[in-house]
């Protein structure tokens, strides 16, 4: 994996788009969120990202999602 994967593209308070081939349980009440927090794996040299997901009927909950499942807003 390269070193520019372990450098966060989104910042918190961010718009992101999830991308449609992500699945989940349960699966995604919506397609877009907002950045909560930053994840360093520096294990690995990956960057995890906490959402808020629009429209979602519980919202304090939060979703993990990896930087390379994600889009700008």
């Amino acid at each position: 994996m390269s070193s520019h994967e372990a450098v966060p593209r989104y910042q918190i308070g961010d718009h992101v788009r999830i991308d449609k081939d992500v699945t989940t349980m349960p699966a995604l009440p919506a397609y877009v969120g907002i950045v909560k927090e930053i994840i360093h794996s520096y294990a690995d040299k990956t960057i995890g990202y906490n959402l808020t997901l629009d429209a979602d009927p519980r919202p304090g909950r939060v979703w993990f999602f990896l930087q390379h499942q994600l889009t700008p807003a």
